[in-house]
């Protein structure tokens, strides 16, 4: 199953914050953290479920990711931008119920890949999920 996130959702200008944005915020005020991840778990969830219907995967999974980061804004670097994008996304999949849980067990994490290219249009990041044998 593949979906998209596709939008300007972070300053109007990115599709999600990158870890260090998500650190300042937490910095800043915990609760401001917890906000954040909460509100781009929500909008991971919404691309899923547009697509998903209610596609679950019993067994274990793993993920391929593709970023279309902004050609203006070419200053972030790729491992900042996966880190949060990761993290939110797994999570957001566990608590829609299309994964069992995003612990090893269930997420084999060494087949995830991740390809990193910039766009003049629109900001996306698109997820595959693929079911490990």
């Amino acid at each position: 199953m593949k979906f998209r996130i596709e939008g300007r959702f972070w300053k109007n200008e990115k599709t999600f914050p990158g870890l260090n944005d998500y650190i300042h915020e937490l910095g800043r005020n915990p609760k401001s953290g917890a906000h954040i991840k909460k509100k781009y778990e929500k909008i991971a969830c919404d691309a899923l479920r547009a697509v998903s219907g209610r596609k679950r995967y019993a067994g274990r999974v793993t993920f391929h990711y593709r970023f279309a980061e902004p050609s203006s804004g070419q200053k972030r670097d790729h491992m900042n931008v996966f880190a949060f994008a990761d993290k939110v996304i797994e999570d957001a999949l566990q608590k829609c119920g299309v994964i069992q849980d995003d612990s090893p067990r269930w997420v084999d994490g060494s087949r995830i890949t991740h390809e990193f290219l910039y766009t003049d249009g629109t900001p996306w990041i698109e997820v595959e999920i693929e079911e490990v044998k």
